[in-house]
């Protein structure tokens, strides 16, 4: 799984556009980084309640991260889920993240298998730590996730206001259910 991951990670990042022109301004990714955050505080269980649909995750519910600070100041980073419903074992994948200096902890570089890495930025944390939004470097990935596997409407459509307002078109995300009786209602992957 780790390895398929590690090579569609790989695949859609090369596929995303084409290099500039030399001399051109290249373009400019929707996905920056928020405010600081604290990195003890943002340990810990995160629900991803939306994302843009990746090959190796479109079949999975009940998705969360589980992000460990270790004592050498990296990151144990385990994305989970069950396979098409909750009767499943839970399964996932496995990586080390590595905060990159000076970008207030917001930029993570995850390697997926060695020698490739991305980078993923954190574009949002509520005050409370209650809600965050993830993207990849390049933007072509996004993940809302919260503390709760729930989230009322009103919040989540404050999340898609962020996204839009980042630059993202808040219509590529799809809900991960997150109970059984989300699996295939409107909007729910």
């Amino acid at each position: 799984m780790a390895c398929l991951v590690a090579f569609m990670s790989f695949l859609s990042g090369c596929a995303y556009g084409p290099a500039p022109e030399r001399g051109a301004q290249a373009l400019v990714s929707a996905c920056t980084p928020g405010a600081p955050i604290d990195l003890q505080r943002y340990m810990g269980r995160w629900y991803v309640l939306a994302d843009t649909p990746f090959l190796s995750e479109h079949d999975f519910v009940g998705n969360y991260d589980e992000w460990t600070l270790r004592a050498d100041g990296t990151i144990d980073d385990q994305y989970l889920g069950r396979r098409h419903d909750f009767n499943q074992q839970v399964s996932g994948s496995h990586f080390v993240a590595k905060v990159m200096g000076g970008t207030g902890n917001t930029r993570w570089r995850v390697a997926l298998i060695w020698p490739f890495e991305v980078v993923v930025v954190t574009a949002y944390v509520d005050p409370e730590y209650r809600y965050t939004i993830r993207c990849m470097e390049d933007g072509n990935m996004v993940w809302v996730l919260a503390r709760a596997p729930e989230i009322d409407e009103a919040t989540y459509k404050e999340m898609l206001g962020r996204l839009r307002a980042m630059g993202y078109n808040p219509d590529r995300m799809r809900r991960v259910p997150q109970k059984v009786e989300e699996i295939g209602k409107p909007g729910f992957r």
